[in-house]
């Protein structure tokens, strides 16, 4: 895992919490101990469960068995997947969810008690019973479910972060996906086949998402294994998470390379030579991203929709929640095309379109906040007057079908972008950012990115990106006022606070758009309130900031130059300090509809 100190969430220990483990030793000893103890005050068999989220390494239950072995206890094993339906009828289940669309899916609203087999689970039962051995584990996915929870004196939930979570089902699918079963062929946005972008959102990440909650509420110890082994109490867990969701947290950066990457953040973060370019720098992408957390000796990464699963009130607001749930409803990343190319002519859908067609509950609304942009840098926006879509349609299939050049200029409206410029780019907006320029985009959900025109290029890999123009321009059509009016699109500023050492600017909002976004233009010191939402903070201009709560004791939060924090619904007033003329920009929920 590697990560830098600027990147880490520091929790101060305190002396009476339960310690960590970090070695199958330790963990035995634990084990054989309560066994022991638990064995003479009831004789009854010691049982435990180690669940997981997709790619959790189950190596640790066959080292720590054979550990046990050693110390003259038996231990009997069994997989979760025996008490499972079989892998037919579970995948008839799921497959019409991935299969009817070429690129796109519909989510899986159930969970995996919906495949438990009755039957096999009483059998687990009388297994158990009738079993010689001393202790027993069950191990696997689902492990501990609505059937089978009260069997088991310990539950171990090894966690998986989103990076790792993607790698594994890149190498194997679980054990339901028939081989071969989907053989869908080209790249989902941001980079991954379309084959794990379909598996990953509509089907595993809610199923294990929703299961992931259950265990978290009813387990004993909260594992990570993907640097270094740490077997965390329950108690201690829920303490960390707690304390950091009462502070601003930081999110560990993800980098991603694209066809149209350019340079700017790999100079700016120092990224390795061998990547070629990088397109996106993931800064608050929060369901793909998680959180490195320091607690005394010990460094460990958490996903961040564990986090959130554990206090979402207390970071997203009770107004958030009551409306997203268990969702973070924004994300910010850099797309950079510095000394790169353009962006795919592209158009997102809204709340019916995603809801009617994949059951999804967020449209994908964006902003655009220009940060570095060269002389000739342009936005692509909205549609030109007296452009003709059936003609635009027309057109984009032929260049589709014979992989012919698009006079997209034809059809697609343009405006010169210069830093500090913010575009609005509402849902069935035609857009693209264009090269030699950096933006920090702003939105809500991701993954619906119906690419018009790509310019003919190869992606990383050599092959064609896909283009989506039945969806785009279903969408497209629905939304042609907002098309041919893109110069509503480009708000003006507004200042709406002003304080003895800086100025607080509004961007004018849109009624289409959920979010909105100011600017701090501050020197030394900014005093502000979250008012029970959460804020997305970004240091544009200033070597680094630090935040800090209000009348608070605790040491402050510091934040660099290009780097983005989250502050918490719950934190109330705080301070911002810096240097001479800083530049924060804020994003946060609108409270009004206009």
């Amino acid at each position: 895992m590697k990560y830098s100190e600027s990147d880490l969430n520091i929790i101060p220990k305190p002396t009476n919490l339960n310690p960590i483990m970090n070695s199958i030793n330790e963990i035995s000893s634990f084990i054989m101990s309560s066994y022991y103890e638990r064995r003479r005050s009831n004789g009854k068999p010691f049982v435990i469960a180690f669940d997981g989220y997709v790619g959790a390494d189950w190596s640790i239950v066959f080292e720590l068995k054979e550990k046990l072995e050693e110390r003259g206890i038996s231990v009997g094993l069994v997989d979760s997947t025996d008490f499972f339906k079989s892998s037919q009828e579970i995948w008839e289940v799921v497959e019409p969810y991935i299969s009817f669309d070429k690129h796109f899916g519909r989510m899986y609203r159930g969970d995996l008690n919906d495949f438990l087999d009755e039957n096999s689970v009483v059998k687990f039962r009388e297994r158990i019973r009738e079993s010689n051995d001393d202790i027993f584990i069950c191990f696997g996915y689902g492990s501990s479910n609505g059937m089978t929870k009260t069997l088991y004196n310990y539950v171990f939930y090894i966690d998986v972060t989103h990076e790792d979570f993607i790698k594994s089902v890149q190498k194997e699918n679980l054990w339901f996906v028939p081989k071969g079963a989907l053989n869908a062929e080209g790249v989902a946005d941001v980079g991954m086949s379309v084959q794990t972008f379909k598996l990953t959102r509509y089907v595993y990440a809610p199923l294990f998402d929703k299961h992931r909650r259950h265990v978290l509420s009813r387990m004993d110890f909260y594992v990570t294994t993907n640097s270094q082994l740490n077997i965390i109490p329950k108690s201690t867990f829920d303490y960390i998470m707690f304390k950091l969701s009462q502070q601003p947290f930081k999110l560990k950066p993800l980098y991603i390379q694209g066809p149209w990457g350019g340079q700017w953040i790999k100079q700016k973060r120092r990224i390795p030579e061998d990547y070629e370019n990088c397109a996106w720098a993931f800064e608050a992408v929060t369901s793909d991203m998680s959180l490195l957390v320091a607690f005394g000796e010990n460094v460990f990464e958490v996903p961040f929709d564990t986090f959130l699963a554990k206090n979402p009130k207390y970071i997203l607001g009770e107004r958030a929640f009551d409306r997203f749930g268990y969702f973070f409803p924004l994300r910010v990343h850099y797309d950079d095309s510095y000394d790169g190319g353009n962006m795919a002519i592209q158009v997102h859908p809204d709340h019916s379109y995603v809801q009617r067609e994949f059951s999804e509950r967020l449209g994908q609304q964006e902003a655009y906040y220009i940060v570095e942009a060269k002389d000739d840098s342009e936005v692509f926006l909205g549609l030109r007057d007296g452009a003709n879509l059936d003609n635009f349609f027309e057109e984009a299939s032929e260049s589709k079908e014979h992989h012919t050049p698009l006079d997209y200029q034809k059809y697609v409206n343009s405006f010169r972008s210069k830093q500090g410029d913010l575009f609005l780019i509402p849902s069935g907006t035609v857009h693209a950012l264009g090269k030699n320029q950096v933006c920090l985009e702003i939105g809500t959900s991701y993954g619906y990115t119906f690419h018009i025109y790509d310019y003919l290029r190869p992606d990383l890999n050599g092959n064609l990106r896909e283009i989506h123009l039945d969806h785009a321009f279903s969408v497209l059509n629905s939304h042609l006022n907002l098309n041919f009016s893109p110069d509503r699109l480009r708000p003006t500023l507004e200042a709406i606070r002003v304080q003895r050492n800086g100025t607080e600017y509004l961007f004018e909002r849109i009624k289409e758009i959920l979010f909105e976004v100011r600017r701090i233009e501050f020197s030394t010191l900014w005093e502000d309130d979250t008012f029970g939402d959460f804020h997305i903070l970004t240091v544009i201009k200033g070597d680094k900031i630090r935040i800090q709560s209000e009348g608070s004791t605790n040491s402050d939060i510091t934040v660099y130059n290009s780097k983005t924090i989250i502050v918490p619904a719950c934190f109330g007033r705080y301070t911002i300090q810096g240097g001479q003329n800083c530049v924060v920009v804020k994003v946060l929920i609108k409270r009004s509809t206009t």
